[in-house]
């Protein structure tokens, strides 16, 4: 409820705001397969993506959007807490985590090892020039 009223706040502020979420359905075996890797840190169980998108044209509103986003996503944990399911272990979507995300929200206890290799891989840190995730 809080949210929707965000929503037609939002909406009295810029009337060119679509608001649309997506929830992916994978196989439960999807951590299975392969090796550990960086993502997700925990393989234990398949916690699977789901992304709310907002668009806006009101640039001023850039700010209330993304905390609005991080409420949004802490409210739903909430309520999977709540319902007893155990998120505790489930790792930010690394494609739909917002801006100011922090590398272990994402990539867990693997942040560390990840760095290590981005500095042996990537010695003079020409990949901090691109956009993203800085390791």
């Amino acid at each position: 409820m809080r949210f929707q009223f965000w929503g037609e706040h939002l909406y009295a502020q810029d009337k060119n705001v679509t608001v649309s979420s997506t929830i992916e359905t994978f196989d439960k075996g999807l951590f299975s397969y392969g090796k550990d890797s960086a993502y997700p840190p925990d393989r234990s169980q398949a916690v699977f993506p789901s992304a709310l998108t907002i668009e806006w044209s009101n640039s001023s509103l850039d700010d209330k959007v993304a905390f609005a986003l991080r409420n949004f996503a802490d409210a739903i944990r909430d309520v999977a807490f709540a319902d007893g399911q155990n998120v505790s272990h489930a790792a930010k979507y690394v494609n739909y985590a917002l801006f100011g995300t922090p590398l272990g929200d994402m990539y867990g206890g693997n942040v560390e090892r990840l760095r290590r290799i981005r500095a042996a891989i990537d010695p003079d840190d020409v990949m901090s020039l691109t956009g993203g995730w800085k390791f």
